[in-house]
């Protein structure tokens, strides 16, 4: 009883937040000079309500030293941002009750399939348009990806509809896995850190989608 009790709480907390500001998705854009004297570990200690769970599993899979700038690819590196609310989501379809559940090795997959090891801004990813063909998920322009895990993603910019007029929107990133099949778009670009740039995931993506 303990554990519905838990999952149902959680379940009830999903729901409350699920019309935020990454949900919905308004600008696209952060204060993107805000951070830079910070890595991208402590960065994520300013805003504990995206990003405690992510710290943790990083800290779990001892992965730190990739954020903090110690490893091979220092402040070049492009983080597809997996907030609390995806990595709570994951967790309780999963089973799991705590972060630190999750085996390690599935943390460091899971990390490592949203890092690219080169830095990315919005401006940066090339313009491109989504596939009409349902036989192949992949569309035109944009480029193929390879992630620290091996894995690639097909990412593209594209300008959303606004007031019903196609493409008078922001230019928003969006991410297409060619294993998954999954479509994924970033709430928030932009956010530069001493130790390379965050761009954070919308509350319905799912760890896995990649």
């Amino acid at each position: 009883m303990k554990k519905v009790f838990k999952y149902t709480c959680m379940a009830v907390l999903m729901a409350m937040t699920a019309c935020t500001d990454y949900n919905v998705i308004d600008t696209g854009i952060t204060d993107e000079n805000t951070h830079g004297n910070r890595t991208m570990m402590e960065y994520f200690k300013t805003d504990p309500y995206n990003w405690d769970s992510l710290r943790v599993m990083i800290n779990h899979a001892e992965l730190a030293d990739v954020f903090e700038g110690k490893g091979e690819y220092k402040d070049k590196i492009t983080v597809l941002g997996m907030t609390n609310h995806s990595i709570r989501r994951y967790m309780l379809s999963e089973g799991y009750e705590k972060i630190t559940d999750i085996p390690a090795e599935t943390c460091k997959e899971l990390i490592l399939d949203a890092i690219i090891p080169e830095y990315l801004l919005l401006e940066t990813f090339p313009e491109g348009r989504p596939s009409k063909d349902v036989e192949n998920i992949i569309g035109t322009g944009g480029k193929m990806y390879t992630m620290l895990s091996g894995k690639q993603l097909w990412i593209y910019t594209f300008h959303d509809s606004y007031n019903g007029v196609l493409e008078a929107g922001p230019l928003r990133v969006n991410i297409v896995s060619p294993v998954t099949e999954k479509k994924s778009v970033v709430g928030s670009h932009n956010i530069k850190t001493r130790t390379g740039v965050v761009h954070s995931l919308s509350y319905d993506f799912t760890p896995k989608d990649f």
